[in-house]
């Protein structure tokens, strides 16, 4: 009965297979080397999700404890965050995950 139901859960967690893509954003520079508009950061892109169900993008600098740092809901099977600035993120280097948490 156990192994029936670990198949089970291990296919499950394999046919909801939601993918985070991290895209990075430059500031735009001039010919002259001079920054213009909206400074540089990274947004994400999110495929393969299910539609009305809530989504949540969270962070981890050690991936012991995570905490939210966006949440959506799409009505499509593909969605796009808004960009997050450089001065808007955590500081440092950390770990990205996309979680539903319903």
């Amino acid at each position: 009965m156990i192994r029936l139901l670990t198949v089970f859960l291990l296919s499950a967690a394999v046919a909801q297979s939601v993918s985070l893509e991290i895209k990075l954003a430059y500031q735009k520079v001039t010919p002259i080397g001079i920054p213009y508009g909206s400074p540089g950061g990274i947004y994400f892109e999110i495929k393969d999700i299910h539609p009305f169900l809530p989504y949540w993008v969270q962070y981890s600098h050690d991936l012991k404890i995570w905490k939210d740092l966006y949440n959506f809901g799409s009505f499509g099977n593909n969605c796009t965050s808004p960009l997050f600035h450089w001065y808007e993120l955590p500081p440092g280097k950390c770990f990205f995950r996309i979680i539903q948490k319903y």
